[in-house]
Parts: structure tokens; sequence; C-alpha cells
């Protein structure tokens, strides 16, 4: 084809959709960045009037010349057209593109997020980039946002609400809060029952944040992952967690911090478990049984496996298994009677808890092992057979992290094969590769038995 055939065929497709209606070219742009948006400018006057129509910004102020580039850009924006449905935004900026506008009594980045609140917004991402004690706050309008569907921020602070104070998120059903300061206690208590429709909740907390409880009261809520890290300079020294979520299906929890814990969740949930109640700092689950107001660190742990022993499934690290083997050797573990997966993790100093544990799971269907670290297994830490073993447990996969202990690798191959009557699958990982073939000489007592290296 010719130069002149490539020039005809592309004013065609150019004239084709420079035919298609502004709604629709306004639709296709919203899938693009504000940048690229933006550049569909140069093409003709038509294209200079639809990129500012588009019913959505995704700003980058490190894309911006300078700091009065970015806020002259979202000034203009906003004031080209104020009828303008502005159903997404994501903006991502700093603390410094905002410092020579910032007021005692005036805040533009407050009005910018005011304005999309009463344009309709429906996704709001915002994403703050500074140190720790620069931080912009969520204006009180957030909180009666009629039309938000997903919300995620990171980095800013929680605007202070009155006690009584109104609260309103008819249509949140998302929302992502990390590294977000609340300014004041109640803050998450007020606002997330004020959510009637929110099926996934995202929480990573701020080290720096001076609430000493994260709560969380849903009844729609069907996704939590709640994350609370302990750091060297931690300001809050007795944190707690409070969940009452009966419909939740999935919930991640990973908190190092806290020594309290309070759970209503699904009584079919599926569960990844990675908590402490601060062990790390040696308190010991022996010294306070004369405490009878249920406030003790053994009651406390001991409801929250209660809370858990109806989940479905279970992904639980060593930190908490440790927690558990303490408590275990004071008090009677709950039976989780629901539980037909299992992911665990064990150090090889708290083996002789597996079969215990696994004890209290009579309908296990899957396990899964990961061993971080290891000691010699003696064939009697291993003696005792759970229930599931007879009449449930049919796929083990075992994960080492070291190729020696030959023995302690057969012992562990052993157990399952020598007493899982219905054990379909015993997956290996590659650390068992130089004895596989002893392995595969171990006596079944689930004649299908199929044995995989993984």
């Amino acid at each position: 084809m010719d130069v002149r055939g490539k020039q005809k065929k592309s004013d065609e497709r150019r004239s084709r959709i420079n035919d298609l209606p502004d709604p629709l070219l306004c639709h296709i742009l919203s899938y693009l960045s504000t940048k690229d948006s933006v550049r569909s400018s140069v093409l003709s006057n038509r294209w200079r009037r639809i990129w500012s129509q588009v019913p959505a910004l995704d700003l980058n102020s490190t894309q911006f010349d300078g700091d009065f580039d970015f806020v002259e850009f979202m000034d203009r924006f906003l004031g080209s057209d104020e009828k303008l449905d502005l159903k997404r935004l994501k903006l991502v900026c700093s603390f410094e593109d905002f410092e020579e506008f910032q007021s005692d009594d005036d805040s533009l980045f407050e009005s910018w997020i005011d304005d999309v609140v009463r344009r309709g917004i429906r996704h709001l991402h915002v994403e703050i980039m500074s140190d720790d004690n620069e931080l912009l706050c969520m204006p009180l309008s957030l909180y009666s946002c009629r039309t938000l569907v997903n919300l995620t921020l990171y980095h800013v602070i929680l605007g202070y609400l009155e006690p009584g104070s109104v609260v309103s998120l008819p249509c949140l059903k998302t929302m992502h809060l990390e590294m977000v300061r609340c300014d004041g206690s109640l803050i998450l208590q007020m606002l997330i029952p004020s959510c009637p429709v929110l099926e996934k909740l995202s929480i990573i907390r701020d080290p720096y944040d001076l609430s000493d409880l994260t709560c969380v009261r849903s009844q729609s809520l069907k996704i939590l992952t709640l994350e609370i890290k302990r750091f060297e300079d931690e300001v809050i020294d007795d944190h707690a967690v409070e969940i009452d979520a009966p419909g939740l299906e999935h919930m991640s929890l990973r908190d190092h911090l806290s020594k309290s814990f309070v759970l209503r969740i699904g009584p079919s949930a599926v569960v990844k478990v990675d908590v402490s109640f601060d062990m790390e700092r040696g308190y010991l689950l022996d010294l306070d049984e004369d405490h009878d107001d249920g406030s003790s660190e053994r009651t406390v742990v001991g409801n929250f496996l209660t809370a858990l022993s109806e989940v479905s499934g279970m992904d639980v690290s060593y930190a908490t298994l440790k927690v558990i083997d303490d408590y275990s050797k004071l008090e009677p573990l709950p039976q989780f009677s629901n539980l037909s997966w299992l992911h665990a993790s064990f150090h090889g100093s708290s083996l002789e808890f597996l079969p215990t544990f696994l004890g209290c799971c009579p309908s296990l269907h899957s396990l899964v092992l990961e061993f971080d670290s290891f000691i010699e297994i003696k064939p009697s830490q291993l003696s005792y057979v759970p229930q599931c073993f007879a009449s449930s447990l049919k796929f083990v996969k075992l994960h080492t992290q070291f190729t020696r202990w030959t023995a302690s690798r057969m012992t562990l191959a052993t157990y399952f094969l020598e007493h899982c009557a219905v054990l379909k699958e015993l997956v290996l990982d590659e650390s068992f590769g130089n004895i596989v073939r002893k392995v595969r000489n171990i006596p079944r007592k689930s004649v299908g038995c199929k044995i995989v290296i993984n």
C-alpha cells in the first residue's frame, strides 16, 4: 500500500472516531489517566472541550513541573463546569503541594474534597506523600457523602466528629484506610456502622495513631483485612481490637501490638490469623489465674479461640500457634468442628503440639504445614493419631526450609502415610527430593494415596 493509501485509511479511522457522540468519547477518555486524556486536546478544538467534560480525574502531582501548575490545573478543572458530575477522583500528591495555600480557616485541599462530594463522587482515592508530622485532614463533608461507593485513603487524618454527629455513607461498599490517623477515639466506631452496605474493609493502622481501640462493627461486612504492627517507637502501650461482623466471610488479621481481641464473625468464615497477644514482650498466661473479671490474658485468649472455633478455613502463623500451644497446657482447647482446611506454620520446638491441635479438628479435609526452622523429630512426638486421620483428611502438603535431618523428614512423612486412612494425596516440596524413594516405600494406610513432589 502506497503512502497515499495509508493516509486515506488513517483519515477514515479518525473520521469514525470523530463521528462518535461526546458522551461516548468522554466515557472512553475516563479510562485513561488525566495526563493522557489532556493530550487528546491537540487533536482539534472539539477534543479540547471534550477532555474537560470527562467525569474522572487521575492526578499525580509529581507529573507536574511545579506546585502551582498542579494546583492551578485542579482549580481550573473544578471551576470550568460547576455542573459536571465527577464520578471518579484519584489524587496522589504531597503535603508540600499545599503549603503555600494552607491557612487556619481555609484549606485548599478540603475545599477540593468538599467540591467533589457536592458533585456526587462515587470513587475517591486520596494518597498523600509526607512525613509523619505533616498530614492533611479530610473535611467533615466526607462523612455524609451519599453517592460514594469506593473510598481509599492513604496517610491522611480523619477529621474529628462531635458525639452525636450525623454520619451517613449509604452507598459505600469498599473502604481502604492505610496509615490513616483518627482525630478522636470514636471515629471508626461512628464511621463503619454508618455504612449499611459496606462489604469490603481494609485497615492498616498508622503507628502514630493515638486510639487505643480499633473497633469494627458492621452487619453487612463480608471481607476484612486488619493489620496492626508494633514499632520501636510505638506510642500506644495497651491496644485492643473488637470485631463484630456476623456476616463476615473472609478475615485477615495481623496484629503484634494488641493484648485483647473480641471477635464475633460469620460461622463459616475463612480466616488468616497472625496475632501474638503481645507475647513478644513476655507476658505469661499462667500468671493470671487469680483474675475472675474476664479480663485476664488467659480468658481473653480462650474467648478468642472460641470465636474462631466455627470457621471453615484457617491460615495460622507460628506466633499464634505458640499462643494456642501455651493456652492448651492450661485449659482444654475448643473443638474446631467446621474446619475443613488448615494452613499452619510451625517451628520445630512446637511440633509436639501438632497432634494435639489436629485432634481439635475432627472434620479436616486439607492440611498444609510449613516449617520455618527445625529440630530432630522423634517418632514418640507424633504418636497420637487424631480423629480426622481416620475419617476426613484427604490432602496433606509438607513444606520445609531444611535439607538436613533426613530421619526427621522421614518421620514426618511416615506419620501421615501410615495413619491417614482416606488420604488421597501427599505433596512434598523439593527439600524431600533426596529421600523421595524412601518416602515412596513407606507403607500407606490409604491404598490409593499418591505422593507428589512439588
